[in-house]
């Protein structure tokens, strides 16, 4: 079938590990939006840190960041969608952080707005991507380049409400808050997929957020089957969406759980090259 999305994860996918996109991740890009599909990017990143690759890449529609809490409508950041946390789970978290001198980061992408999803744009607010943090963690390495932005707020008082991912520093908060949760928390899912000597990192989002879910909604408001979607990611948060997908793609080098979700394995380039040869 004609493929008439598609939709990349950034991070180890388009953009390597400087921080670049290659020429033929660029090529990769406009052939795909030159074929006169649509282009969206997929990504866990805020739409702050999106933004300057987005430029870059000449995009003008819509982009799913925070693992698919937040789907912006085009480069304004107009909110399409927003799912944080519930609150029940952010106050648990948060009392918890208060109450024992934890360091945790709350990411808010949009001040004062409950969840909503599909919502019409008229009167929409815009992706503000706040971050405020209790304190630096001791025990933790490179938080400049893990917290280009964010604030640091004790109390956490300057939130209007549950954050869109909340993520939690250092070996011994981490430990603490595992303990203290060891079920979980309402409505949320937890990822200590970067646990690295010197910069552990518990990220924790809502249970019903991730990426195939979220671009399985914008695919059904645009009334756009699977079949017709190809996906190219590279981690595990990309298994969704590369399962969602009528052609998922993973990257060479890619987590084993993406290699085995994957019906290609390919660069960027090289699937948009082989889609549109089968589309042709």
């Amino acid at each position: 079938m004609h493929i008439r999305l598609f939709a990349f994860d950034l991070d180890n996918t388009l953009v390597d590990r400087s921080g670049r996109i290659s020429a033929s991740n660029r090529w990769a890009v406009e052939a795909a939006r030159a074929s006169g599909a649509e282009v969206i990017l997929v990504t866990g990143r805020s739409w702050r840190s999106t933004l300057p690759l987005y430029r870059e890449l000449g995009m003008t529609g819509p982009a799913i960041c925070y693992l698919g809490a937040l789907e912006v409508a085009d480069g304004t950041g107009r909110v399409s969608s927003h799912r944080p946390l519930s609150p029940e789970a952010w106050e648990r978290l948060r009392r918890l952080a208060l109450d024992e001198g934890l360091a945790i980061t709350a990411a808010l992408a949009v001040a004062g707005q409950g969840p909503s999803r599909g919502a019409g744009l008229a009167g929409a607010p815009f992706a503000v991507d706040t971050a405020l943090a209790t304190r630096r963690a001791d025990d933790f390495n490179g938080w400049e380049d893990w917290n280009p932005y964010t604030e640091i707020d004790p109390l956490l008082g300057r939130l209007p409400g549950p954050p869109t991912l909340a993520a939690v520093y250092g070996d011994r908060s981490v430990r603490r808050v595992l303990e203290a949760f060891p079920a979980g928390l309402p409505d949320s899912q937890f990822d200590l997929s970067d646990r690295i000597p010197g910069e552990t990192v518990l990220h924790i989002w809502h249970a019903a957020v991730d990426k195939g879910t979220a671009l399985a909604g914008y695919c059904r408001r645009r009334n756009i089957p699977p079949e017709a979607v190809l996906a190219v990611g590279d981690n595990t948060y990309d298994v969704p969406m590369v399962r969602f997908a009528g052609i998922g793609v993973a990257v060479p080098g890619s987590h084993p759980a993406a290699l085995e979700a994957a019906d290609w394995v390919a660069t960027p380039a090289e699937a948009v090259a082989r889609a549109l040869r089968l589309g042709g």
